[in-house]
């Protein structure tokens, strides 16, 4: 049976297997498989029910259940489906919509379901690699792009899994895993298959065919300041009150940073969140001092996260998510600490967070980071075993939505992008970023993979604007913390790797990670004790929050390396071309202006002002290792 549009090409055969053509590509041997429970339940036969020029539906029958494939080309491309009516409940389902032995390729790059955990990958230099990747997964070759993808908000979960090998994307999967669900009806999301020289405009168009809600960014974005990545859980009333005055007396930061955000150390414990010993006034004392210096007072929570010694877990455990016993369970472990996850399932839970925000809204803050909000998916049982997976995390995020609207802004941190944008103003695409270069290099792979989201979909929040180095700090206290000593158990011989405190940077590899901060378009968010910042280090804080928020930038060899080293911006004032040098060894960046339609004589470097020519169209530059020009043009 074939099917043929202007894209793409069909084949799909009785037993279940197809083969694609979409571009310069063939994916042949493709099958739709199922696996109820770890067993092979695949029909050995198919019927077509109903064909046409463009759809296919293949039935078939077994002792597991009946079954539905369905093949549908459209404008896009090629959509695959897969249903089911068991004939009894399983615990695990896999629904294969693709299976595919090999794909030959140049760079596979793969999406996190949340933020961080995406791979950037040239196939040849690795064998037999593992990926795992969601939303949207590029595969490219010869100059062109192909893209499968399943929708951004979902039912159920869906996930694409292989390995690159030797110049090969081999064991491509893209399969729906659906766990204790309590329907006999299943269904997978639509995979869709296409193709295109411009990745990056796939890349585009795949936000805007999912975008659920669109919304009005054109306000720009307002910078911040966070206690979390210098102080941690040392936080005090205090300390964020120095900040705060620090930042209200200089000319440059008063005028731009808008936020002071207390993150994790405010609260007794998680699931009681209530002042602890360190804010003696309280946090409606606080947000009354801040408001008074003009601040947005904003404020962290990990809403699912219960401790062990919270009264919830100790009374109320009946809020609680469960594992495969049916009770209770430690489905939370971060940094040594362990907790209980609340079941959004249950309207006891959705009216305790309710209120639980309402609360602290009305105290006055304008600003929630919610944390570690895909963990509570970490639980295998929900009391209502109705609600699909990819569901509840929106049960989470709507009560707090509904509490704070139109008087405060969400970014959600740990955030599963399948619950879509509705209830959250801006959402972490970056890993956890720390003064260390190899923290920025990991870093800076979400934030390129993720360029098609922001200002679209909500703000990209790469994570922290960090200023402190070596020699931008006058810092007695600069190298104490140390956050790897909770990893060092009794028995640990080689402790070496748990005693780093995360910063090996100045202010050249500052730069560098300011750049992508700013590279991001999004959220710019300052994490430093600023009275400890000396000259050298207020200045990068002074340029980074003064800098014009633009779009996103566009990494413009994401298909041809594993770390982009050309981006460039677009504003409404300016334009903006980062050149990095990623290595260790002196490197020639030769950035052409005229293939992208700029016409100029000169532009000045960000970071200091200088004047950088432009000749025949193009910036050529020297740049040492470990560093960047991020040129204004």
């Amino acid at each position: 049976m074939l099917l043929v549009g202007d894209k793409v090409t069909v084949t799909v055969n009785n037993d279940g297997s197809y083969t694609v053509n979409v571009g310069s590509f063939e994916l042949s041997g493709c099958r739709v498989k199922i696996e109820l429970d770890d067993i092979n339940c695949t029909p050995v036969e198919w019927h077509a029910e109903e064909k046409s020029e463009t759809a296919i539906q293949l039935v078939a029958e077994n002792e597991y259940g009946s079954w539905l494939a369905e093949f549908r080309i459209d404008a896009t491309g090629l959509a695959v489906k897969l249903s089911g009516t068991l004939k009894k409940a399983a615990r695990l389902a896999k629904l294969y919509t693709l299976y595919q032995p090999k794909i030959i390729a140049e760079h596979l790059l793969s999406q996190g379901a949340k933020m961080g955990n995406c791979r950037s990958l040239l196939t040849a230099n690795y064998q037999n690699e593992p990926f795992e990747g969601f939303h949207q997964l590029m595969i490219s070759a010869d100059g062109e792009s192909l893209q499968l993808s399943y929708p951004l908000k979902q039912c159920q979960p869906a996930k694409f899994t292989g390995a690159v090998d030797n110049g090969a994307v081999v064991g491509l999967a893209a399969y729906s895993d659906i766990l204790h669900y309590g329907g006999l009806q299943l269904e997978t999301e639509a995979l869709t298959i296409c193709s295109a020289r411009d990745g990056i405009q796939l890349m585009n168009d795949y936000c805007d065919r999912y975008n659920e809600l669109k919304k009005d960014f054109s306000a720009g974005v307002e910078p911040g300041w966070n206690s979390w990545d210098y102080y941690r859980w040392t936080i005090t009333e205090e300390e964020v009150l120095k900040n705060a005055e620090l930042i209200a007396r200089d000319p440059v930061l008063s005028k731009h940073v808008k936020r002071i955000i207390v993150d994790d150390g405010w609260q007794y414990c998680y699931g009681e969140w209530e002042a602890n010993h360190y804010f003696p006034n309280g946090m409606e004392y606080l947000a009354k001092e801040l408001k008074k210096m003009g601040f947005k007072p904003g404020l962290w929570f990990a809403p699912t996260i219960v401790e062990p010694h919270c009264r919830i877990a100790q009374l109320d455990y009946d809020m609680l998510a469960m594992g495969e016993s049916g009770q209770p369970c430690l489905g939370f472990n971060c940094m040594q600490r362990q907790g209980f996850l609340l079941d959004p399932t249950q309207e006891k839970v959705q009216k305790y967070l309710y209120n639980l925000f309402r609360r602290y809204a009305d105290m006055g803050y304008e600003y929630f980071k919610l944390d570690f909000m895909g963990t509570t998916l970490n639980a295998r049982k929900f009391a209502d075993a109705a609600v699909p997976r990819s569901k509840i995390q929106e049960l989470i995020v709507k009560p707090i939505y509904e509490a704070v609207h139109e008087r405060a802004e969400i970014l959600g941190c740990n955030y599963l992008f399948e619950a879509g944008n509705q209830y959250v103003d801006a959402v972490r695409i970056g890993s956890d970023i720390h003064a260390a270069w190899d923290h920025l290099k990991n870093n800076t792979t979400a934030v390129a993979a993720r360029f098609w989201g922001n200002k679209k979909l909500w703000i990209n929040d790469p994570d922290f604007a960090l200023c402190r180095g070596f020699d931008t700090v006058n810092d007695p206290d600069f190298t104490r913390l140390l956050p790897g000593l909770v990893g060092i158990t009794p028995d640990e011989v080689d402790a070496e790797k748990f005693t780093s405190c995360y910063l090996d940077m100045n202010r050249q590899q500052l730069e560098v990670l300011l750049s992508i901060v700013l590279a991001s378009g999004g959220s710019v968010n300052l994490s430093d004790n600023m009275p400890r910042l000396n000259e050298c280090g207020i200045d990068l804080a002074q340029r980074v929050v003064s800098a014009e928020s633009c779009e996103a930038a566009i990494p413009l060899d994401l298909f041809a390396s594993e770390l982009p080293s050309y981006w460039l911006q677009s504003g409404k004032s300016c334009r903006r071309a980062l050149l990095v040098n990623w290595t260790e060894e002196p490197q020639q960046r030769v950035f052409d202006l005229a293939k992208h339609g700029i016409s100029a004589s000169s532009a000045v470097n960000f970071w200091n002002d200088t004047l950088i020519p432009i000749k025949n169209g193009k910036i050529t530059i020297e740049l040492q290792p470990r560093s960047c020009l991020l040129a204004v043009i």
